[in-house]
């Protein structure tokens, strides 16, 4: 079973607070913590700092590798991954999430 790698990014609301930006990091970093069981790394990420201009007003991405696609699953309905969820959807304006497993490319 080889990992599965999650990208993940959000797009905060204009009117969204640093302080709300921080709660939301927060719980990204404590949801984490409790299913440290199913991940190898993660959350792993940062705010841009690219010149090139492709970052569509993203605020912040992250990636976290799950031990596997296994994992994964058993995570994604997982009740704290529901209320992190439930708590952020409100303050984002768009979010980008995206698991490969790395290799696989479809074709």
């Amino acid at each position: 079973m080889p990992p599965c790698t999650r990208f993940a990014a959000f797009k905060y609301k204009p009117e969204i607070t640093n302080e709300q930006k921080k709660q939301a990091y927060d719980g990204l970093i404590e949801l984490y913590s409790k299913n440290a069981h199913l991940v190898n790394y993660g959350p792993r990420g940062g705010k841009n700092n690219s010149t090139e201009g492709f970052d569509k007003g993203f605020d912040v991405v992250f990636t976290v590798q799950f031990k596997s696609v296994e994992d994964r699953d058993k995570f994604v309905p997982n009740e704290d991954h529901v209320k992190y969820k439930m708590s952020v959807i409100d303050l984002v304006e768009d979010v980008i999430v995206y698991d490969f497993v790395e290799g696989e490319f479809g074709y």
